[in-house]
């Protein structure tokens, strides 16, 4: 009679406690506006501590999570360093982001073993861009070209490494991805969104859009996307609109334009009347996407933490304001 085989254990069981990471944080009932920070690696030729100091600055603050790009930090799509630091100093969650390119199969498992063992559950799925200075995407041998490829390889090693948990909610690791709201020049509106679809079902949590200007942008695409069945929550990406040249430069690498009315209103030559402008056009536009019910808010802060700490401000004194006319007398 043959031996009777011993089941595999996994490393570490899906706890019954409460549920973690960011998927919870965008999906739980709330009274407070949710807002996270993109920050990116030191870039080695330039001040590093520079951007370690802003980036404590930000964190001090207490955004409810952060995501970190790969910048400079080399092929895998991810900057470990700035994860751990992040994970180590602060109780902030960090999403890494993660992107097919430049590897097979094999070594994108790797690469999400890699930020597990690290103390990472937070993941930002992406195909990746083409190869700076134009071109078309290419795949790497044995690699993926699609994100919702990656997707379904993440919740793979998770279900290896953690067991099997059905419920999306208690799942130990959190899966973003990105969305394009806007029919940006290079882009196809409708194969975006069947894209869309398709990670939502290989297993994502939730939605970060590209850079949005227009709030009347994400409630037309939040519409369609229910009306196909895409039910994930989906955040509003946002850029400060603070700095002329950076804006020229996100319409470069994203073909989102920027509305005539904008570029208006930031017409001038005053450093300082620049700020206040762009700041109040930000606000103006964070009050909108909220009203309309936005889950939540993604900034892409550049390493720059003056325009996201008075956003930051912002919300949390609106938020106050609502909870006091909530426990007003006359409410």
């Amino acid at each position: 009679m043959p031996a009777l085989s011993t089941p595999q254990v996994s490393e570490q069981t899906v706890t019954t406690g409460p549920p973690t990471g960011t998927s919870w944080l965008v999906r739980r009932p709330r009274r407070e506006s949710l807002i996270s920070f993109e920050v990116f690696p030191p870039h080695p030729t330039r001040d590093p501590e520079a951007v370690w100091r802003n980036i404590d600055t930000m964190a001090a603050a207490g955004p409810d999570f952060f995501s970190v790009t790969h910048g400079h930090s080399g092929t895998n799509g991810v900057s470990r360093e700035t994860l751990r630091h992040l994970l180590k100093q602060t109780k902030t969650p960090a999403v890494a982001h993660l992107t097919c390119g430049g590897t097979d199969r094999a070594g994108l498992e790797r690469a999400i073993e890699d930020l597990l063992d690290d103390g990472v559950r937070d993941l930002l799925a992406l195909r990746g861009d083409p190869p700076v200075g134009g071109g078309e995407w290419v795949t790497h041998p044995g690699g993926f070209d699609r994100a919702s490829q990656l997707v379904e390889l993440i919740r793979e090693v998770e279900e290896r490494k953690f067991g099997a948990c059905e419920r999306p909610g208690k799942r130990p690791v959190s899966v973003s991805v990105a969305c394009y709201p806007v029919a940006a020049k290079g882009r196809d509106f409708e194969a975006d969104l069947a894209a869309l679809w398709d990670k939502q079902q290989a297993g994502a949590d939730y939605a970060i859009t590209q850079v949005l200007y227009d709030a009347q942008d994400y409630v037309r695409f939040l519409e369609r996307a229910r009306s196909e069945g895409i039910h994930i929550p989906i955040i509003a990406g946002l850029v400060p609109l603070t700095d002329i040249k950076r804006l020229g430069r996100m319409t470069e690498l994203t073909g989102v334009p920027i509305p005539e009315r904008i570029t208006k209103f930031l017409d001038t030559d005053h450093p300082g009347e620049l700020r206040r402008r762009g700041i109040a056009a930000t606000l103006t536009l964070i009050d909108e996407l909220l009203d309309f019910g936005c889950p939540g808010l993604h900034l892409f802060t550049f390493n720059r933490p003056d325009a996201p700490l008075a956003i930051l401000d912002h919300l949390r004194v609106r938020d106050a304001a609502r909870e006091f006319r909530g426990s007003s007398s006359a409410a």
